[in-house]
């Protein structure tokens, strides 16, 4: 085999190995992937709304459910966090209590934390009074914009785990009569981040097999030009 090919066949090898490292590296920083199936974006949502979807999660991340007002710029963590199931599955109900007054557009944002990250929401959600930023260690993968309405919205979730209500504080209470259609940038956003940080799962399988084939095919061909 000539210099020039076996530069190429390295050069294949030396690629795929990095993309494997890659994605296994952006799998463990992210902590895993979510996704909220319910409520679909720009629905509605009710005093208290059933939420639900899947996720795969890395070992020692949990998953949180915090309600976002973005005309405020307040996060409301509920405790506790969620539990997945072996099917990948989660559900809750959220509790908007009094924060979110009819006709109120706010975020559901799914988020993924670390130990420290998780204890820190543990406490800020048992203060009731929402946080100006999410702790370190703590990331939103997933988010959907909703209206507040009246009356509670059917969903597939169920009211397990029981939720905390929200608070009703001054910031967020003079957020209601701001602006009746916020921006929905933070949710652009927290989706982009997801599909371009959250590599769909199995991609590192198929890049291994494939630095594994890549060497295979170089030592066989080592060795017939050793038999040659």
């Amino acid at each position: 085999m000539s210099a020039h090919k076996w530069a190429i066949l390295l050069l294949v090898s030396l690629l795929v190995l990095t993309s494997v490292c890659a994605v296994a590296s952006a799998q463990s920083t992210q902590g895993g992937t979510v996704k909220i199936n319910s409520p679909s974006q720009n629905g509605k949502a009710g005093p208290t709304q059933p939420v639900s979807g899947k996720a795969q999660l890395a070992k020692g991340y949990s998953l949180w459910i915090v309600s976002y007002d973005p005309t405020a710029g307040i996060y409301y963590p509920q405790a506790p966090p969620l539990t997945v199931g072996i099917d990948a599955t989660w559900s809750t109900s959220l509790s908007a209590g009094s924060t979110f007054g009819v006709g109120k557009t706010f975020q559901i944002q799914a988020v993924i934390a670390n130990p420290s990250a998780s204890s820190a929401l543990s406490t800020d959600a048992a203060q009731r009074t929402g946080i100006a930023k999410l702790p370190s260690g703590a990331q939103a993968v997933d988010a959907v914009t909703v209206t507040r309405v009246a009356a509670n919205v059917a969903g597939s979730a169920s009211a397990t785990p029981s939720p905390t209500a929200l608070p009703t504080t001054s910031a967020a209470t003079s957020s209601v009569t701001a602006a009746a259609n916020p921006s929905t940038t933070n949710v652009a956003q927290v989706s982009a981040a997801a599909k371009s940080q959250n590599p769909l799962p199995g991609f590192e399988v198929l890049y291994g097999i494939g630095a594994l084939a890549t060497m295979f095919v170089a030592l066989r061909l080592t060795r017939q030009r050793r038999g040659g």
